[in-house]
């Protein structure tokens, strides 16, 4: 039977685009387009979100049917390493775990953390990038996020909740025997993206190669607009399904994703917001903590 041998789970905006993209120059390792079809998170319930934007992403690309998530792979190949990178592993890890594992035992997980606050004001300036979030403020964003999970809307809108990491961490670390599971950390990957990269080649059993890129693939860029009328068209573009599909066949994804680099600037977390919010997340890591004692972040060190 053809399926995923390893799986890239963390939070959203976390890295793991950047890795999976440069897991993907490896000869030895597949994987799946999309990137996150979401299968073990949503094969039971579906995925039917109701946020700006969930009927063309989410709720289009999620793969929930087996056999349609098995197709996702090659019958025949030579691959060492097949998997995927659903953020939604990790975050519905209640419902993924046993699923991923019941699908393949020996299943790897390379996970993926993030500075909560970092994290979530990153999500927050994604979603307005991209034209969906449709609150300006990012602390009236969060104010909303228990509404929003009511009314539907999906996990990259819960800004603080997909930054409390222990539950999901302790519930792999029960689940898996120490070398099915590997965490690494965004700011290891942004400042030495091909010892990060190859550490998790070298897990998932492939030798690295020297002629790989040395550089992190820019994709999923999030950050203010640089020029705010040539923002205004990018945000009319998606959230036009006819201009966005004749984009989609006329231009490639690195290409998009240059435009969209290109377009904003990176701001770092306001005083204000990154105040009000680390106490929110004091509790979940020092929890976090206690499970990865040998972490050397310094945003988990400087806990309690």
């Amino acid at each position: 039977m053809t399926g995923p041998n390893f799986l890239v789970v963390g939070g959203a905006r976390c890295g793991t685009t950047g890795l999976t993209e440069g897991l993907r120059a490896h000869p030895d390792v597949f994987l799946t387009d999309p990137k996150e079809p979401h299968y073990f998170a949503f094969h039971r319930t579906g995925a039917e979100f109701t946020a700006p934007g969930d009927e063309h992403t989410i709720n289009r690309v999620s793969v929930t049917d087996r056999d349609a998530y098995l197709a996702l792979y090659p019958r025949q190949h030579r691959y060492r390493a097949m998997g995927e990178g659903s953020v939604s592993t990790m975050y519905y890890f209640e419902e993924a775990l046993p699923e991923a594992l019941a699908m393949n035992p020996d299943m790897k997980l390379v996970a993926l953390l993030r500075e909560p606050v970092g994290r979530a004001y990153s999500a927050h300036q994604y979603m307005r990038s991209r034209g969906l979030e449709p609150v300006e403020d990012f602390l009236e964003a969060v104010a909303l996020e228990q509404e929003r999970r009511q009314a539907g809307w999906h996990h990259i809108w819960h800004y603080t909740s997909m930054g409390r990491y222990a539950d999901s961490v302790a519930a792999m670390q029960a689940a898996v025997p120490p070398d099915q599971l590997g965490i690494w950390f965004y700011d290891d990957l942004n400042q030495d993206f091909a010892r990060t990269r190859d550490s998790v080649l070298r897990f998932l059993g492939v030798e690295p190669l020297a002629a790989m890129s040395k550089e992190i693939p820019r994709v999923n860029i999030s950050g203010q607009p640089r020029n705010r009328h040539a923002h205004a068209v990018l945000r009319w573009a998606t959230g036009n399904a006819a201009v966005r599909a004749t984009v989609k066949r006329a231009t490639s994804y690195r290409f998009r994703e240059g435009v969209r680099r290109r377009a904003l600037r990176s701001d770092g977390v306001p005083a204000v917001a990154r105040e009000q919010l680390e106490p929110v997340f004091a509790e979940d890591l020092a929890r976090l903590r206690s499970l990865l004692p040998k972490s050397g972040q310094s945003w988990l060190r400087k806990v309690g």
